[in-house]
């Protein structure tokens, strides 16, 4: 038997199809009548092959009556992944099971399997039931029998599992309902999150002076079970100063999902949707938005109509259809549509069976302060305050809640109890066709010594619509006036402060009136984009008006064969303490050196203002390497009397990220560097990571050192065998997926993509199952010097399938011994097998590709096979 190297590798991903020639070849011609496994299930016809059809020497036959169903399925135990009308539903270990008179297995539908699919047990027939009590009672049951019309397919390249059920038998969820049952609260882990930077200026001061300053930010946890433990710090240090050490929250958190909130124990921060947000050190209840359905998130109105027939219902706005379904004869309701923004009515559509339309249209504008009928949202904080200009930490207590009535109104009101400081919100935000509109007044009494007026109101409204008809988006409007007794809490707490350090209350500056703005237009047709944004603010306790506004316009322009982006704004700001105003024209223009990846980006900018003058900026920017790991950037600035210029780069490894930056100009130079990362112990050991996020993963792959993390950018498996993936999204599917690419040869996944749904804060453990073995190609043939019959099974000593014959008479095998004996069989029949020894050449000689050997399959029984074995290498 001769030895050589194979090169012709397959792509990253297709083995399996290798191995299971017989699958994929046989396999999807049988498709065409069984598609994917279950034709037991989905009561599809037999599909009989006639072997005449396949290559093979003259006289023998090949037993294809295995292929005649589907790709036959093995019983046993096998990890799914669990889809019931293409929706995730969880990822388990199911037991497959042989039926009398079937060919394939098919899963034992148990007890809690069946929990997991939400059927409406009302609408179970009589022999649905039966086999429900089957399942309860411990007995497998099946989906067929349990729910009529359903069916099942079973891909197992890909270990999943689809089900197909009547949506009459479902109880209905909203769209991208993740089950509490499935929210992973992750491992026992610790994590620590690193950011040093070192900054040096020298000749910015006095003559020759140099200063450096560092900076070590740290932020550090601790989970056990839903428990997290987390404490955030930061030290500060410079050659020419004191060395500062700060705690900025330490806190401990955990998630009940039964009421849908977050308790946190320590350092918080209240919302914020109702009052002013603020530090406080104590106990806080908050709901957790991120609990609900990704649809029931935000501000969307509940939708109902009537059909006459089994219609087809969709939404649209502005042209864009945001939601589509089908409904049966009656009233109907739609409550999970997805929040897009600020607005634009809602143009809902009935198309009934017969192909008659009919139409209504639903307002539909957002505020901060709306939320969908039923939501109810609160928070409840109790401690000390926490704040770093007030010495002084009161006590308090805030209470705050929300609440959609319908459609149109929310309502919601607050308090805040204090050491001499009481306060009241009530208010509401309506959704109107002319836009939403959120109104509320806050009454406030205040003890703050030696100041007389301590009791007002605030109002505040704000405003939102988006014009269609001329794409005018008014994000953000509002306004706010304060009485002149009124004192916002932090307002007081200041005032109280300054009393206790003798100072004079009244230089803490309260507001009087406050204006915002934010609008956007969009011309369309590539005409570009026009924005306006501003505010003014003025106080009751000096004078003067704060004032900053900008209006710009920006485009992209196609034109050389490439995309120049431009900007263009005028702003204008006044200093409402020395009424000076500044206005500042501002135009940049950002243009691509090439059409490649990595090509990189040169930009321009001009500045012109009343103050300082005229100036100018030359930017070039870029990246480099496969998952743009290398960012560069070189700068040249001109000014009135002065000319700067500095380089930056970065590099960002699958462990951790550092950067260094130089400029230097007239009488300065300036150097900087600094490393950031993270560290995650769990239970396979140390990982190391760019960043971590409150909610992170951790891949775990052995042997498979270097695959990558697609949906991870630059996230990569280390040689231990794992990996860190920052900023999954808590309780909702998140979808991992690995790329074998550029992993060992004799390493091989059994599946690339896991879903998980973590609970906020968690560390997470994603097992990806590999197996590792030597691969090879092998050329076998008869003793004649004839092919093997196609499709023909090859097994090993043990009697595992391990390939089967391909094209050209040659096996894929994988997860082999270096040496050995292989059988195989293409009937039940003694002349319908042969066995043949082997010994792969060593694996240092594989150079990166898989090994080839020839083999004669001659000896029909597996003990002579052995005893050749080795003996027909050549």
């Amino acid at each position: 038997m001769r030895t050589r190297e194979y090169s012709s590798r397959p792509r990253a991903g297709t083995w399996f199809a290798l191995r299971r020639s017989h699958a994929v070849m046989l396999g999807a011609l049988a498709a065409w009548g069984a598609t994917p496994a279950f034709a037991e299930s989905t009561m599809l016809a037999d599909v009989q092959f006639n072997s005449e059809f396949l290559m093979k020497p003259k006289g023998q036959s090949v037993d294809v009556s295995r292929f005649a169903r589907g790709n036959p399925v093995q019983p046993g135990e096998y990890t799914v992944d669990l889809y019931v009308n293409g929706n995730w539903v969880g990822h388990d270990t199911l037991r497959f099971a042989a039926r009398e008179g079937a060919g394939n297995a098919v899963p034992c539908f148990s007890k809690a399997l069946i929990e997991r699919l939400g059927l409406d047990y009302s609408t179970l027939s009589d022999k649905g039931r039966a086999e429900l009590a089957k399942a309860q009672a411990g007995e497998c049951a099946n989906l067929a029998d349990l729910v009529d019309g359903a069916s099942q397919a079973f891909d197992l390249s890909d270990l999943r599992l689809d089900l197909s059920i009547p949506q009459a038998a479902l109880l209905r969820n909203p769209q991208g309902y993740v089950s509490s049952e499935f929210w992973d609260e992750g491992v026992t882990s610790a994590t620590l999150g690193y950011n040093l930077n070192s900054f040096r200026v020298t000749g910015s001061g006095s003559a020759g002076s140099s200063n450096t300053q560092t900076y070590l930010g740290l932020n550090s946890g601790v989970n056990v079970g839903s428990w997290h433990f987390r404490q955030n710090s930061a030290l500060t240090w410079q050659s020419n100063g004191p060395r500062t050490y700060q705690n900025i929250a330490t806190y401990v958190q955990h998630d009940l999902p039964s009421i849908r909130s977050q308790l946190t124990l320590g350092d918080a921060f209240t919302d914020g949707a109702v009052f002013d947000s603020i530090g406080i050190r104590g106990v806080e209840l908050a709901s957790d938005d991120r609990m609900l359905p990704d649809s029931l998130r935000g501000y969307a109105p509940l939708i109902r109509g009537i059909a006459l027939t089994n219609a087809r219902v969709s939404v649209t706005q502005n042209g864009n259809k945001l939601y589509e379904t089908t409904v049966a004869p009656g009233a109907f309701e739609i409550n999970d549509l997805y929040a897009t923004g600020y607005g634009g009515n809602l143009l809902v559509t009935v198309t009934e069976a017969d192909g008659s339309q009919h139409s209504f249209s639903v307002p539909y504008a957002s505020v901060a302060q709306l939320l969908r009928p039923g939501i109810t949202r609160f928070n409840v904080a109790a401690g000390q305050l926490r704040d770093a200009q007030v010495n002084q930490h009161d006590n308090l207590l805030q209470g705050t809640v929300q609440h959609g009535f319908n459609n149109v109104i929310t309502g919601y009101a607050g308090t805040i109890v204090a050491d001499g400081y009481l306060a009241g919100l009530l208010g509401a935000a309506v959704n109107t066709p002319l836009g939403a509109v959120a109104l509320d007044v806050t009454e406030a009494r205040a003890n703050i010594r030696g100041v007389t007026n301590t009791t007002g109101q605030s109002v505040r409204i704000s405003y939102s619509k988006l014009v269609p008809a001329t794409n005018t988006n008014f994000t953000v409007a509002a306004y706010r006036y304060s009485s002149s007794g009124f004192w916002a809490l932090r307002d007081a707490m200041l005032a109280r402060n300054a009393v206790a350090g003798g100072q004079d209350p009244s230089a803490v500056d309260r507001q009087r009136n406050q204006i915002q703005l934010t609008m956007n237009q969009t011309f369309g047709n590539g005409w570009g984009n026009a924005y306006v944004v501003g505010s003014t603010l003025d106080y009751w306790n000096r004078g003067g008006t704060t004032t900053q506004f900008q209006i710009g316009y920006n485009n992209v322009l196609r034109a050389l064969g490439t995309n120049f982006s431009y900007n263009v704004s005028l702003s204008r700001q006044r200093d409402g303490l020395t009424g000076q105003m500044n206005n500042q024209l501002f135009a940049s223009v950002s243009i691509p050196l090439g059409a490649g990846q990595h090509a990189p980006t040169l930009s321009t900018s001009f500045t012109h203002s009343n103050q300082s003058g005229s100036s100018g900026q030359a930017m070039l920017n870029g990246s480099a390497g496969v998952d743009n790991e290398f960012t560069y950037g070189v700068t040249a600035n001109h000014a009135p009397g002065s000319s700067t210029g500095g380089v930056n780069a970065q590099y960002r490894s699958p462990y951790a990220t550092l950067a260094a930056s130089a400029s230097g100009g007239s009488g300065y130079s300036q150097v900087s560097a600094g490393v950031t990362g993270a560290i995650v112990a769990h239970p396979g050991g140390v990982s190391f990571a760019n960043d971590l996020g409150d909610t992170i993963g951790v891949v775990e792959a052995k042997d498979a050192k270097g695959a990558r993390i697609t949906n991870s950018s630059g996230v990569r498996v280390d040689s231990l065998g794992y990996a860190v993936i920052p900023y999954l999204t808590p309780y909702s599917l998140n979808t991992v997926e690995i790329d074998p690419k550029g992993i060992p040869l004799d390493v091989e996944f059994k599946s690339t993509s896991q879903q998980v749904a973590p609970r906020a804060n968690s560390v997470v453990m994603i097992h990806f199952g590999t197996v590792t073995g030597r691969a090879a190609v092998i050329s076998a043939r008869l003793p004649n010097g004839a092919p093997l019959p196609f499709g023909a099974t090859v097994y090993d000593a043990k009697g595992q399938s391990v390939g089967a014959i391909g094209q050209n008479s040659r096996i894929f095998v994988r997860g082999v011994a270096d040496g050995g004996a292989l059988t195989v069989k293409w009937g039940d029949a003694a002349d319908e097998r042969c066995a043949f020894g082997y010994q792969l050449p060593p694996k240092r000689e594989d150079r990166g590709a898989y090994a080839h050997i020839d083999a004669v399959c001659g000896a029909a029984n597996q003990e002579a096979a052995s005893a050749a074995a080795g003996g027909n290498a050549q």
